[in-house]
């Protein structure tokens, strides 16, 4: 079960909230009218999806013969920054 808060919530304790969202590591779902409308969710969160998407994408050139061979410490350091880099995280 999703942690929920309502929209005025929001507008009253959104600094309560953030700081929720960030500890709990979870999202938590903005009800409007009792109707899920959306939800905030922690930078920690959303680094961990954003990190995942770019895993699968990666997991799917693998699997299409499109991945290169990384040989030494140093080719995977570099895959490892762009792809920090294409998830937007630096």
């Amino acid at each position: 079960m999703y942690n929920t808060v309502s929209a005025r919530q929001i507008q009253r304790e959104y600094k309560k909230i953030l700081n929720k969202a960030n500890k709990i590591r979870e999202p938590i779902v903005v009800m409007v009218n009792n109707k899920p409308q959306g939800a905030v969710i922690g930078l920690d969160l959303l680094e961990k999806i954003q990190l995942e998407e770019v895993l699968k994408k990666a997991l799917k050139e693998y699997q299409a013969g499109k991945a290169k061979p990384i040989s030494n410490l140093e080719e995977l350091e570099a895959d490892q920054e762009s792809m920090r880099s294409e998830a937007g995280l630096k």
